[in-house]
């Protein structure tokens, strides 16, 4: 019994914690529009809640950088995404900055750009 209440607690508090730190449409900052599926599918990841990023993750994450990469203002814009909604959703610098290669995306501009100090 001690085991299944110890587990219903866990799984509350990652709940809470994941509804705490989740942005509303209206919060989300304009430079995102269009970058909804990457902090969606690959929020997890960065923020450290799985240990790799999931297919569906790749796909977005592949989709938005290759959207970006189409003009210098479009790596701009994602670059401002992520350091806006980074440090509100607990992404960990160190998973930003993988997740191109463990998804297999070549970029053409370091993801250093869009990491916050």
């Amino acid at each position: 019994m001690g085991q299944k209440t110890f587990l219903a607690l866990v799984m509350f508090v990652m709940a809470y914690g994941l509804a705490a730190t989740t942005f509303t449409v209206s919060q989300i900052p304009p430079s995102c529009n269009g970058d909804e599926s990457l902090l969606t599918f690959c929020g997890p990841y960065m923020g450290n809640i799985h240990p790799n990023p999931t297919s569906d993750c790749c796909k977005a994450a592949t989709s938005v950088f290759d959207k970006a990469m189409a003009t210098g203002q479009g790596i701009r814009d994602l670059c401002n995404c992520l350091r806006v909604v980074g440090p509100v959703l607990r992404f960990q610098k160190e998973k930003m900055l993988s997740l191109p290669d463990v998804s297999r995306i070549k970029l053409s501009f370091s993801m250093e750009l869009c990491i916050e100090g």
